[in-house]
């Protein structure tokens, strides 16, 4: 098993659906894979040494880093501050911004400060037509120890590339190796909505949805789910190693009516779905999942439908 995979986000960035980064997550969590998606702090205003000290406290000597936008253009100051820290296992940055796009970013990244930072020789994809490149090429020597993959289209590699799991950054965690075209096709999305028909069936969608990692440990329940259900929750996160008392969540009645629905859902997932891998509803509760499906892609987060009424 490889691993544990970090993901880091660019400035601005509100993990919309369909980011290769969020969908990968989610395909990685789906295999079983240890992944870290740690939040960063002040998207809209980042600082380097906050947006570092939360690098640090995300690495270690096995790491696989996977960092785009301002996160790939500030990873070398890990090392230029001069403090201590793991070189990762491997590290492939994606669209960093060119010099210039901002104020403290004066030069594009230095490949010494980059192979100290990884075991094996770094990666770093660029597409020609990226506006936040300023028409500025990624011109590293050949010699650099550090692979430079430019890309003729695509922009800023990001949710408007309708990249989807994007197979090359898949094949690349799993191999350390960058795939030649013609691979560099999408990969298949999966749905982040399962039904189970009974309780055998939640206990195996269960065991294979349900990967604590990170600050994502728990898994929420609304009201109409049995007490039985319940139970096997909770035994699900005490076998994951979970106190249940601190993450089995019940997703509260709206004032104002007797059951929850698909919009309760989705406010839950905009503001907690990034601490839960799971959410069991009943199909009462919802009897259209689908347009639930682009707010669990988003944050990378499961849906398991159960009958109202399984006991």
């Amino acid at each position: 098993m490889i691993g544990p995979i970090v993901m880091f986000d660019g400035a601005q960035f509100r993990r919309s659906p369909g980011h290769w980064q969020i969908v990968l997550a989610q395909l990685l969590c789906d295999d079983g894979f240890d992944v870290s998606y740690p939040l960063l702090p002040d998207l809209d205003a980042p600082d380097a040494d906050e947006w570092c000290r939360t690098f640090r406290r995300h690495l270690s000597p096995d790491a696989i880093v996977v960092a785009h936008g301002l996160s790939a253009a500030w990873w070398t100051r890990l090392a230029a501050d001069g403090g201590p820290i793991p070189a990762s296992l491997r590290v492939l940055l994606v669209a960093p911004p060119g010099p210039g796009r901002r104020p403290d970013l004066t030069r594009d990244l230095d490949p010494a400060l980059l192979r100290s930072l990884s075991v094996e020789p770094p990666v770093i994809v660029v597409a020609q037509d990226d506006p936040w490149r300023n028409q500025h090429p990624l011109d590293l020597p050949e010699d650099s120890g550090v692979r430079v993959i430019t890309l003729p289209t695509g922009g800023h590699l990001n949710e408007a590339s309708r990249l989807g799991a994007w197979a090359p950054a898949h094949h690349w965690v799993l191999t350390g190796q960058w795939p030649d075209p013609p691979d560099d096709a999408p990969a298949p999305m999966r749905t982040p909505i399962t039904n189970a028909a009974d309780p055998p069936d939640l206990a195996d969608a269960l065991v294979r949805r349900h990967r604590p990692h990170g600050r994502r440990l728990g898994i929420a329940v609304t009201p109409a789910v049995s007490a039985n259900l319940v139970e096997q929750v909770a035994a699900t996160l005490t076998d994951a190693g979970v106190t249940p008392a601190r993450r089995l969540a019940l997703i509260p009645l709206p004032p104002t009516r007797e059951s929850v629905d698909a919009n309760e859902i989705k406010y839950f997932l905009d503001r907690y779905g990034h601490e839960y891998t799971t959410i069991i509803c009943t199909d009462a509760e919802v009897p259209d999942a689908a347009p639930l499906h682009d707010p669990l892609t988003a944050v990378g987060c499961h849906l398991i439908r159960v009958p109202a009424t399984t006991d």
